[in-house]
């Protein structure tokens, strides 16, 4: 009896050998020598239970994998039981036939829907293809890749697949930049590609330098987080980005004083916030889980070491209703703070960062986050390393999701400022004035799809210029209505207007503090507003950020280098006249009388105002202004019309002087920051846009008279025959998707 039972036991083993994945994972997990390829991948797949090896030892890993085994694999994963799907009707599989209750189970949970002919096929060979297909399904994936592969066309029905496993990093299709959606697949790509999907720690880090339009894609991993109180009433506002195992990481602060919360994915959908995972209060970092995984791509983390001073940062935040707003700037440094508690690793960048934005990641070129937006002080943007969510991160990513234990949020200690007189509002200039008299602002409105970067107004017709964010140059006539685009063969960035022509900035390049002087370039254009005809375009050896022009001149300022130069040009040549120092991203404001222009620097702290006089085109040596950070000031300013004063966009005002002893004085404080500005014809009152409202100030005492709402945020203020037109951005109550909008009303 015991002979027959043991012969019995080595037949099954034998017949088991034949299939897939029999119960042998302690030898497939130590033998597989026939890998090469993917071993680590393999192992953790067989360690968890979800494959193993032949009996002989050996893996198979070039053997091509079935359409049935794929979908064993993915519902042995997910853990899920069969037997009580109903028939799928598949006409070449019948119930009681091997695998019919994971394709039966598969097919009713959506994750395969069969062939065109009624069949399922299932001991086809998987394609690529269709592998991208059941894994999105399965795993409900979201999200697109920044970029197309050159064999995936727009019309296959595949693709939108292939992008989102694209997106997750789950794969990264071949080096000459195809998918090969219909190559079949091997054991051990299906199983490189299920171990990435299950475990952060296999997907290949992409170490490329990305576009920033390319960066702008990693904005649907950034939510917008809002707080409530016990009476479900709204208290604050956030934001966070999405990390391994779908988990959220944010800045305490927009958690803390609050019974509950939801996370706005880009998409608008509102999804209600679990709880806290982990938390620090001193360090401002807080790990969320969501009621169910979001199914965006996880963003990346980079450590506190990998931060270089100088290199070019993408800030992202979801807030306020208007959702993936991105700013640009550079890492200013990194600094290790110190007290009687402990030590933070922070990160100092010119990227904008506000009250919506913190908890947001700020991002670098190489789409890898260095930190979490936290506060800006005095003008000056700081961040917490991402070390702090990677530590964490080590005792989360590979829980099963659904056992991950949370904290109420009305648990959470209220986070306070350690010395509330050195930190009230006024200090830190985000509270906006109490509204006078608040009333809608009425008149007529346009709204359009593309999205401003700069804009300027034409002073004798009701048209708007702007440049687009794809760099475009846009016109749009907001009495018409009549829209007109112009694409460059380079993009474009900056816009100045001057007697009757366009002045536009064409990169050739990425600003960078690397780009030094000897082999920049770049090309600003000249273009007809009337015609919107181009009517020339000069190769400059600048890399040109800022641009203003006078009669005869335009001046543009480097954008890379450092300390670089600001460059005086002929109109009519385009031969350069002059050159100055300057330091690298300077903003530039001409005065009226046109014999100086102004500059504000914007990557290093504290920030500085500097003068250039300038006559016949020849720009003078410049001075700095008398004070060294008693002020606060952000990358923005603009001179008033009689050329008197020099209004910062953090609210400082100075005032502007041919007299060096008297130039750049301090004068007071609106104790508020704008977005934008302008005065009416008779300079008695000048107009301030703050988040959603606009306030009219009397000139001479700099005080608020009067305060009107609008439906979005102002960006752009302009006066065109004593009208106030306001350029903004709002959601669209159909679509919630960003537009800009463009309000035109009689001046109050």
């Amino acid at each position: 009896m015991y002979k027959s039972s043991k012969i019995f036991i080595i037949i099954l083993l034998l017949i088991s050998s034949q299939l897939l994945f029999p119960n042998n994972k302690a030898e497939g997990r130590t033998l597989f020598p026939d890998i090469t390829n993917y071993r680590n991948e393999i192992v953790f797949l067989a360690d968890s239970g979800v494959i193993n090896g032949y009996q002989n030892g050996n893996f198979g890993p070039n053997d091509s994998i079935k359409r049935l085994q794929a979908v064993q694999m993915i519902i042995r994963e997910l853990g899920i039981r069969t037997g009580d799907a109903p028939n799928p009707k598949f006409k070449d599989v019948h119930p009681g036939s091997y695998g019919y209750n994971e394709i039966a189970k598969a097919a009713q949970l959506g994750i395969i829907s069969g062939k065109s002919d009624g069949t399922f096929d299932p001991f086809g060979q998987l394609t690529r293809g269709q592998m991208a297909i059941i894994l999105v399904n399965a795993y409900k994936l979201k999200g697109t890749y920044h970029s197309n592969f050159k064999d995936v066309s727009a019309k296959d029905m595949r693709l939108p697949y292939i992008q989102t496993l694209a997106a997750h990093n789950i794969t990264t299709g071949y080096a000459d930049g195809t998918f090969r959606p219909n190559t079949t697949l091997t054991r051990a790509h299906f199983a490189a590609f299920m171990a990435r999907l299950l475990n952060e720690d296999f997907k290949p880090n992409g170490m490329s330098t990305l576009s920033t339009e390319k960066l702008a894609n990693s904005a649907q991993s950034v939510v917008g987080i809002e707080l409530y109180d016990e009476n479900d009433e709204l208290i604050s506002l956030g934001s966070g980005f999405i990390v391994a195992n779908q988990l959220i990481a944010t800045s305490f602060h927009v958690i803390s004083g609050g019974a509950s919360a939801i996370a706005i994915t880009e998409s608008g959908e509102e999804i209600k916030l679990e709880g806290v995972v982990a938390y620090d209060d001193y360090l401002d970092i807080a790990l969320l889980k969501p009621t169910k995984k979001l199914g965006y791509p996880s963003l990346p983390l980079t450590n506190f070491n990998s931060v270089k001073t100088g290199e070019k940062v993408v800030s992202m935040s979801s807030g306020f209703g208007v959702e993936n707003t991105i700013s640009t700037g550079i890492i200013s440094g990194t600094q290790i703070l110190e007290d009687e508690f402990g030590d933070v690793k922070t990160i100092q960048t010119t990227a904008t960062i506000t009250d919506d934005s913190s908890g947001g990641p700020l991002i670098n070129n190489k789409g890898f986050v260095l930190g979490i937006k936290t506060f800006d002080f005095e003008g000056i943007n700081f961040a917490i390393s991402s070390d702090y969510v990677i530590e964490y991160m080590e005792d989360y990513k590979h829980l099963n999701f659904n056992k991950i234990q949370t904290e109420k949020f009305i648990d959470m200690p209220v986070f306070e400022f350690d010395d509330e007189e050195d930190w009230d509002d006024e200090t830190l200039g985000v509270k906006p004035p109490k509204p006078i008299d608040l009333e809608p602002l009425k008149g007529t409105k346009q709204t359009l799809s593309d999205q401003f970067i700069d804009a300027v107004h034409d002073p004798e017709f009701p048209v708007v210029y702007g440049i687009n964010r794809y760099g475009e140059l846009i016109s749009i006539n907001h009495e018409t209505k009549n829209i007109k685009k112009i694409p460059f063969n380079l993009p474009a960035e900056k816009i100045f207007y001057q007697n009757g022509e366009l002045y536009i900035t064409l990169l050739k390049g990425e600003h960078s503090s690397s780009w030094q002087e000897e082999t920049q370039e770049g090309a600003v254009a000249i273009v007809d507003p009337s015609t919107l005809k181009i009517k020339k375009v000069f190769d400059i050896n600048i890399d040109p950020y800022g641009v203003v022009a006078d009669d005869h001149y335009f001046y543009v300022s480097s954008g890379s280098g450092q300390w670089t130069f600001i460059k005086s040009f002929s109109k009519e040549t385009g031969l350069e006249v002059s050159s100055q120092l300057i330091r690298q991203e300077s903003a530039l404001v001409l005065h009226p009388n046109k014999d100086r222009i102004y500059a504000v620097d914007s990557d290093i702290s504290p920030r500085d105002i500097e003068v250039f006089p300038i006559n016949n085109g020849v720009l003078a040596k410049g001075y700095d202004s008398p004070y060294h950070g008693d002020y606060d000031l952000s990358t923005t300013m603009t001179i008033t019309p009689d050329g008197k004063y020099i209004f910062n966009y953090a609210g400082t005002i100075f005032v502007s002087s041919r007299l060096q002893s008297t130039n750049m004085h301090f004068v007071t404080d609106l104790n508020t920051k704008f977005t934008a500005i302008t005065f009416n014809n008779d300079l008695s009152q000048f107009y301030l846009a703050i988040a959603k409202r606009i306030y009219v100030y009397d000139y001479e005492s700099f005080t608020p008279t009067k305060t009107y709402s609008i439906d979005g945020e102002g960006y752009f203020l302009f006066n065109y025959k004593d009208h106030l037109v306001v350029v903004g951005k709002e959601k669209s109550a159909t679509t919630g998707i960003a537009n800009t909008f463009i309000l035109k009303a009689t001046m109050p």
